[in-house]
């Protein structure tokens, strides 16, 4: 355990009403035992202690990331970084590509992540003919920053068998051109034609890659996360590793994809079992696409598209229901992604079904994502009581996107902030990171903002304050894992998570809340991060 602590001479966001502001913290161990001012200290908060003088600098609670794929983060950023505005055309991928080539040997896969076709110059997907240029002896794939679908050269499509006979598998699509041939575009689950793992399964190469994304993350100022999905043993495996040795870096509550729930049914484990560094979580379900690569379910076609363009789901009503049932029956917290309206009203029906067959009090089932709202959507969220988990980074990386392929009347209340609050829903804040920008403060300018990243308005009516938008990243995110009572503001008795900002967000242009630095992140009463002087 680590020494007492007192910080002092600063600016205290508690997000505690009880005691909202102050200028000093105490840390007793891996708790926070005190908040006031400084010039208190001395008489009520005694004992021995170290003072750290932060020097004005601004304390809050540490972040909580909501939906966030750490090992993924970290892979990601082993791969060709395709995203704006590092990479704005094909041109430029392809060079990049091209040069990735010459330092690969031949016939080993060459990956790039992160494009974004909205903002392409040339506004249109990567297709095999731009990849074949520079690549005739590597397989190569390129994955949308949707993580939704990727582009593949020919070499990837003939080593994977996939010709224009190729039929498209449910919940995928093989795209084609006009004369049948695949175009090397991938979607949803046409990517697992390719044999590729969306995350290697080598344990030694895992726990690189959670150790790079964690260090990131700490360094964001995050102390929490919600791993949004185990896609396989070996990442459990490296997790529990990483716990056993104490070398995990965020406090971690993970969600087990769905193909694990019949294991899980026969051991008769369920939510919650671990301790305050790593806990078992939801079961994550997928039910449909992206908004971005308009596969998100809809209830209304895509702007400028067919009548029958109203995306893809992942199961019937009736399998989702099922799924839905066995999870909750056992005692599972569920967590469904489901972006498109048509999505999110399954959710609720399947929700619904299983409360009724079932009821249980405080259950806390979640939608993923919860891209596109309406009025009626929210109201029935709020009366169930299922907790709505967003991406505000959205709003400025993929913003100009979702106008273009929604309007701007749908976007109105596309990943609305303010209306789930007001409905006293906890809107809670995550990245979706490597999707989005895993640091929060961008994620929080963005809710206060409202602004895409090609300067629109996106939703001006959803803008949140300041406070309100911390909370997403604190007490709510919390909340969604049964973590109130232990984390989420600067309360006595609470862990002794913190970050410590060079500025005030309340007080700067909300148009530079992303450029604050973290200054320090405190976990547990330990300093975890120290930025460089």
């Amino acid at each position: 355990m680590t020494d007492d602590i007192l910080l002092t001479n600063a600016t205290v966001i508690s997000l505690d009403p009880r005691h909202p502001s102050g200028t000093a913290v105490g840390i007793s161990k891996d708790r926070i035992a005190w908040v006031g001012d400084t010039k208190n200290a001395a008489t009520e908060f005694s004992g021995r202690y170290r003072e750290v003088d932060l020097g004005g600098a601004t304390v809050a609670p540490g972040f909580v990331d909501a939906h966030h794929h750490i090992m993924t983060l970290g892979f990601w950023m082993s791969q060709i970084n395709c995203g704006y505005p590092q990479i704005s055309s094909i041109t430029e991928i392809v060079d990049a590509v091209a040069e990735r080539v010459r330092a690969t040997p031949a016939g080993e896969w060459v990956l790039g992540r992160g494009y974004d076709d909205n903002k392409l110059a040339e506004r249109r997907h990567l297709s095999r003919q731009d990849l074949d240029i520079v690549s005739p002896q590597h397989p190569v794939m390129i994955r949308n920053a949707s993580g939704h679908m990727s582009v593949v050269n020919s070499f990837a499509l003939h080593r994977a068998g996939i010709t224009r006979d190729t039929v498209s598998p449910f919940g995928g699509h093989v795209d084609v051109d006009a004369s049948g041939e695949p175009t090397g575009l991938l979607q949803e689950t046409a990517q697992e034609l390719l044999g590729v793992p969306f995350l290697p399964s080598d344990k030694k190469l895992l726990r690189g890659y959670l150790k790079t994304a964690g260090d990131a993350y700490l360094a964001a100022g995050v102390t929490s996360g919600h791993e949004a999905g185990i896609f396989g043993p070996a990442e459990f495996s490296v997790l529990q590793e990483a716990w056993a040795d104490g070398s995990l870096a965020l406090r971690t509550y993970m969600m087990i994809r769905n193909p694990f729930l019949e294991s899980l049914e026969g051991v008769g484990l369920f939510t919650g079992f671990g301790d305050d560094r790593l806990r078992v979580g939801s079961i994550k379900i997928v039910s449909d696409g992206s908004l971005i690569g308009r596969t998100a379910a809809m209830c209304s076609p895509y702007e400028h598209a067919a009548e029958d363009d109203l995306g893809l789901t992942m199961f019937t009503q009736d399998e989702l229901n099922d799924l839905v049932w066995r999870g909750h029956s056992a005692g599972w917290q569920m967590a469904i992604h489901a972006i498109g309206d048509r999505a999110i009203d399954m959710c609720l029906d399947a929700y619904a079904v299983a409360q009724g067959r079932q009821p249980r009090a405080d259950a806390r089932h979640r939608i993923e994502h919860c891209g596109v709202m309406r009025p009626d959507i929210i109201a029935r969220m709020s009366q169930m009581g299922v907790i709505p988990v967003g991406q505000p980074p959205f709003i400025s990386e993929f913003g100009d996107g979702f106008l273009k392929h929604l309007g701007r009347e749908r976007s109105q209340l596309t990943y609305p902030l303010k209306s789930l609050l007001n409905a006293g829903l906890p809107a809670c804040g995550s990245s979706d990171s490597p999707v989005s920008s895993y640091q929060p403060l961008i994620g929080i300018q963005a809710a206060v903002t409202e602004r895409t990243n090609g300067g629109q308005e996106f939703a001006p009516a959803e803008a949140l304050t300041v406070e309100e938008a911390l909370r997403l990243y604190t007490l709510n995110s919390a909340y969604a894992a049964f973590d109130e009572h232990r984390k989420g503001s600067i309360t006595p008795g609470k862990y002794a998570d913190l970050v410590v900002l060079n500025r005030d967000p309340r007080v700067v242009d909300p148009a530079t809340i992303a450029d604050i630095t973290v200054a320090a992140t405190i976990r547990g009463g330990e300093f975890v991060y120290e930025a460089p002087l």
